[in-house]
C-alpha cells in the first residue's frame, strides 16, 4: 500500500469498512430487541412451479419501432453545424438556404432594396417580358398604320407650335421631378429659402414679384433700438421740487413716483373680464371655470402636492419614531 501512488488505499478503506459494518450487524443481531423485529419481516424467493418456459413479451409493435429508431439516421440540425464549424460567434447561419424559389442558384445572389432613392421591389414584374413584348406587337402595328396618325405641319401655326413646345417641356420637367430621388431639403441648393427663389416662383405663376422682395428684404434689416429717456414730467417735477424748497422726505417721495414703473394693464383688468382668445362666453362661464379650477387646487395643495403629477405616498408611521421606546427611565430604546 503506498499513499502517494495510492495504491492499496481503496481496498484497506473497503476492507476496513466492511469490517465496521460487520461489528455493527452483529451488535444489533445480539440486542433484545431484534427477535420482535425480525418477526416482521419476511423474504420471499421465487420457486419454478413447473418446466414450462416463459420468456419476456414484448408486443411487435415495440419491436418494430425499435428497428425503426435504429434504422432511422439522426437529423442534423443547425446547432450540430454551427459545432462543426467552430461554433457559436465564428459560424453564421444562413438565412437564404430555406427561400422557396423556382431555382435554387438564385437563394445567395444579391439583390438592393433601394437604388437612386427608389425602392427596387416597386419596379420588379415577373411579366415583364411578355408585357415587352406585348408593347413591341402595338408599336409595330401602329407603325404599320402610321399614316392615319400624322399630324400634318401646315396645320399647327407659330404660336400653337411655340404652346405645345411649351406644354411638352412642362411634362418633361414634371416627369423628372417625381422620378428622381428625393433629397434632404437642407442639401438642396435649389430649394433654399431665398428671394431669387421667390422671385422665380412668382414670375412662373405670371405675379410681379418686385414688391415681395423690396419687403422681405426691408423686413430682414434689423432695427435700432432706442435707449430709454427719463420724462419729461418728472424732470419738471424734480425741478419744482428744487424751486419750491421741499423737504427731503417729500422730495424722495415724489422722485420715487416719477422714476416707477406704471402697473401693468393685466393686473388692473378685473378677474371676470372676458378677454378674446380665452374661449368664454361670458363672464359668468369664466368665473364658474376660476372657482372649478381653485377647487380642484384644494386639496392638491392642502396635501402639499407639487403638482398634478405628484404621486409621492410617503411613510405615515415612520418605524424608528413608532418602534423600540421605553416608557420609563432616561433610556427610549435598547
Amino acid at each position: 500500500m503506498s499513499t502517494i501512488t495510492d495504491e492499496g488505499v481503496m481496498a484497506v478503506k473497503n476492507a476496513a469498512c466492511q469490517r465496521l459494518l460487520d461489528q455493527r450487524s452483529e451488535r444489533k443481531m445480539k440486542s433484545k430487541k431484534m427477535p420482535t423485529v425480525l418477526n416482521r419481516f419476511h423474504v420471499a424467493m421465487p420457486k419454478p412451479r413447473d418446466q414450462k418456459e416463459r420468456p419476456v413479451c414484448i408486443p411487435q409493435a415495440v419491436l418494430e419501432a425499435r428497428a425503426e429508431e435504429a434504422a432511422h439516421e439522426e437529423r442534423k440540425t443547425e446547432k450540430d453545424i454551427e459545432n462543426e464549424n467552430g461554433g457559436a460567434g465564428v459560424y453564421s447561419a444562413s438565412l437564404r438556404k430555406h427561400y422557396i424559389l423556382a431555382d435554387d442558384d438564385w437563394k445567395l445572389d444579391i439583390l438592393p432594396e433601394f437604388l437612386d432613392g427608389h425602392n427596387v421591389y416597386d419596379f420588379i414584374d415577373p411579366d415583364i417580358l411578355q408585357r415587352v413584348e406585348e408593347l413591341e406587337r402595338e408599336e409595330s402595328a401602329v407603325e404599320e398604320d402610321g399614316g392615319d396618325f400624322e399630324i400634318e405641319d401646315e396645320d399647327f401655326t407659330a404660336e400653337a407650335e411655340k404652346d405645345l413646345q411649351e406644354i411638352r417641356k412642362r411634362k418633361k420637367l414634371l416627369i423628372q421631378k417625381q422620378s428622381r430621388p428625393t433629397v434632404p431639403r437642407k442639401f438642396d441648393k435649389d430649394r433654399k429659402f431665398t428671394t431669387e427663389r421667390m422671385g422665380r416662383q412668382l414670375s412662373s405663376l405670371g405675379i410681379d414679384p418686385s414688391r415681395a422682395i423690396e419687403r422681405a428684404r426691408s423686413r430682414s434689416v434689423s432695427r435700432k433700438g432706442r435707449k430709454r429717456e427719463r420724462s419729461v414730467g418728472g424732470d419738471g417735477e424734480d425741478e419744482m421740487e428744487i424751486d419750491g424748497g421741499l423737504d427731503n422726505k417729500k422730495k424722495l417721495r415724489l422722485r420715487s413716483r416719477s422714476m416707477s414703473r406704471s402697473r401693468s394693464v393685466l393686473s388692473q383688468r378685473p378677474l371676470g373680464e372676458v378677454v378674446p382668445g380665452e374661449g368664454f362666453k361670458d363672464s359668468a362661464q369664466k368665473m364658474k371655470a376660476v372657482t372649478m379650477a381653485r377647487n380642484a387646487t384644494k386639496k392638491r395643495n392642502k396635501d402639499a402636492r407639487r403638482g398634478e403629477a405628484d404621486r409621492v405616498i410617503p411613510t405615515l408611521r415612520p418605524k424608528h419614531l413608532f418602534s423600540g421606546k421605553r416608557s420609563i427611565g432616561k433610556t427610549d430604546r435598547r
